[in-house]
């Protein structure tokens, strides 16, 4: 299962567990970046909170909670819980897994070339 929100400036993130990857991709104006981390198996529904100038990730495990820092199209891991007093919660919803990936679509046939 994956979870999609809407962050400030129009981004869009999804965050998705694998196993014990954890893969977080933010789509800007149409580009497309994705990270995975090795954060072990969820314990429960990721958290997002809005701060000033990006997004904290907070991403509980069955060992402890993990924490990520959005900042403009930067993903960074924060190595202690930030200050989240002040920050309001991000809505997530559940999407399809596949969510927010960009398909490749077939080539179409070539023309046949004209003889010279």
């Amino acid at each position: 299962m994956a979870y999609q929100g809407k962050l400030s400036g129009g981004q869009t993130i999804v965050l998705k567990n694998d196993g014990d990857q954890t893969t977080i991709r933010l789509n800007v104006e149409g580009q497309h970046q994705s990270s995975s981390f090795s954060t072990g198996k969820w314990k429960a529904q990721p958290t997002v909170f809005q701060v000033d100038g990006g997004a904290v990730i907070e991403i509980k495990t069955e060992d402890d909670s993990v924490f990520y820092q959005v900042k403009g199209s930067q993903l960074q891991s924060l190595s202690q819980k930030p200050d989240l007093n002040t920050a309001q919660t991000i809505a997530l919803e559940e999407v399809d897994d596949s969510t927010g990936q960009s398909e490749m679509k077939p080539m179409k046939p070539m023309k046949p070339m004209k003889p010279m």
